[in-house]
């Protein structure tokens, strides 16, 4: 009886992690923004994300990815070096309609998508 439920339970395992490779991972954010607002998310360096942005009904929106010095130290996990500040953004773009974007994430931490001008949806995968 022990040996039947073992093997369920790998079996069971195995079909998840199979299915998450098949599937590929949630998006790590998707979330209409109006202007001037932001989400965060949080990354780890060389995460190679992809970044759509679809311009709702205006003509343009500016949209950045910043690192979020404050958001990243809240959350730190007793880290004995604590939080790297990274200066400047890691996506800086005019969108007029819907393009996407490859980002490379620089260091650990959190990050901030910020849209102006307009409103846009916007998924980080």
């Amino acid at each position: 009886m022990d040996r039947r439920r073992f093997v369920t339970g790998v079996a069971t395992a195995a079909t998840a992690a199979l299915a998450g490779c098949a599937f590929g991972d949630e998006a790590e954010l998707s979330a209409e923004l109006e202007d001037d607002d932001g989400e965060s998310f949080e990354a780890e360096e060389g995460d190679e994300l992809e970044v759509t942005v679809t311009v709702e009904e205006e003509d343009a929106v500016e949209v950045w990815i910043s690192y979020d010095l404050d958001e990243t130290v809240e959350n730190a996990d007793d880290d004995e070096d604590g939080a790297t500040a990274y200066s400047g953004p890691v996506l800086d773009e005019t969108v007029e309609d819907e393009e996407t974007f490859d980002v490379e994430i620089p260091t650990d931490g959190y990050y901030e998508v910020t849209v102006t001008g307009g409103s846009a949806r916007v998924t980080v995968e």
